[in-house]
C-alpha cells in the first residue's frame, strides 16, 4: 500500500498539466499590462515617508577654502565679542 495518490492515478497529473494550456483573454491580458505600466501614485504617508538622498560634490580646493573661511568667521567672532 503506497501513501502517494499520484501513484494510484496516473493520469491525474496530465490532467491537472493540461489545465496549465489555457490562454487568457485578450482584453485581460491589455488591462492587466496597461495598470503595470502605469505607476501608482503614491499615498501621502507614502510620499512623506520615501526617503531623499542629498548629494555634495566637494573637491579638496574646496573644503581647504571653507575650513579657511570658518576659521575666519570663528576669529572675527571672538574679536568682536571681547
Amino acid at each position: 500500500m503506497t501513501a502517494d495518490p499520484q501513484a494510484q492515478e496516473p493520469g491525474r497529473l496530465a490532467d491537472l498539466a493540461a489545465l496549465g494550456d489555457v490562454d487568457p483573454p485578450p482584453n485581460l491580458v491589455a488591462r492587466v499590462m496597461t495598470r503595470v505600466s502605469e505607476p501608482r501614485l503614491p499615498s501621502l504617508w507614502q510620499w512623506l515617508r520615501r526617503p531623499f538622498v542629498i548629494e555634495v560634490r566637494l573637491s579638496p580646493l574646496i573644503l581647504v577654502g571653507m575650513a579657511l573661511a570658518l576659521g575666519a568667521a570663528f576669529v572675527y567672532v571672538g574679536a568682536t565679542l571681547k
